[in-house]
């Protein structure tokens, strides 16, 4: 980053300071941290920026930061995220098998699906496109819970389990996310912010699938890119079956039945 971008972000973070103090709103810069994204080759490639400067206080420039319990790195690989969710996940699972011979199936699927699927499922949607292995972490996560729910044996295939769970898989889990937040986009309009980053596709001419509702997928030149909302909302949506993704006058509940269904039949028929 050159010396003339750096004054122009730190230019906007004054400009943020006095909305905020004319708006009667208090920033406070000495509990502020400041981070940088880019990819891995930039990083490496760009000067690095040790601090910014917000109302005359110098803020530290931070490789992770954490907003609303997501933990973000400086190239939104979310390895530091990943490995929090398993290190807590595993602490529940643990404490879960303790008492697991005591409670019925059924308690055991409360407790499992309100202290480990829960934190499995937040925010899961900013994991599409993640590494295979943070992936994997989380796969392995939600065996265990399976197999410690069900009480089956490590060297068991997991597969049957899961699926008589009614589980969806950890990566179709975030695009079940993805699809059905789509799916409320495009039928609420809102947020708006969301609504105006999904365009409808149109064909050059004339063609069966223009009933599809199919959405328009940007070419992006990076993989990056392309693990944005702009890109992963439109793929998921395409790769949906006629019958769930043409008709938008269903309500959610039906929508979410049918879309868990299709997820449901892929991963285990």
């Amino acid at each position: 980053m050159t010396e003339s971008n750096l004054s122009v972000i730190n230019d906007c973070f004054q400009s943020v300071h006095r909305w905020l103090d004319a708006n009667g709103l208090c920033l406070n810069p000495d509990k502020s941290e400041a981070i940088v994204i880019g990819t891995a080759a930039r990083q490496r490639s760009e000067p690095k920026i040790n601090d910014v400067t917000v109302s005359d206080v110098t803020v530290p420039v931070t490789r992770t930061v954490k907003s609303l319990g997501v933990i973000i790195d400086n190239t939104l690989s979310f390895d530091d995220h990943v490995n929090t969710v398993c290190k807590a996940a595993h602490f529940h699972i643990r404490a879960l098998r303790h008492i697991r011979r005591c409670v019925s199936v059924n308690d055991a699927k409360t407790v499992a699906t309100a202290m480990v699927s829960s934190r499995l499922d937040y925010c899961n949607s900013i994991l599409y496109g993640t590494s295979s292995s943070n992936l994997n972490k989380l796969q392995r996560v939600q065996n265990a819970l399976a197999r410690t729910v069900m009480m089956t044996k490590r060297r068991d295939h997991i597969t049957p389990v899961l699926a008589d769970l009614h589980w969806l898989p950890v990566r179709a889990r975030i695009e079940f996310k993805i699809a059905l937040l789509t799916f409320k986009t495009l039928t609420t309009h809102q947020p708006h912010y969301l609504l105006e980053l999904l365009q409808p596709h149109r064909p050059s001419r004339q063609l069966r699938s223009a009933s599809r509702n199919q959405l328009d997928i940007p070419r992006l030149r990076t993989g990056f890119a392309q693990r944005s909302f702009t890109y992963s909302a439109p793929h998921i949506w395409n790769s949906l079956p006629d019958d769930i993704a043409s008709n938008l006058n269903v309500t959610a509940h039906t929508f979410k039945n049918k879309l868990k269904t299709f997820f449901y039949r892929s991963c285990y028929s």
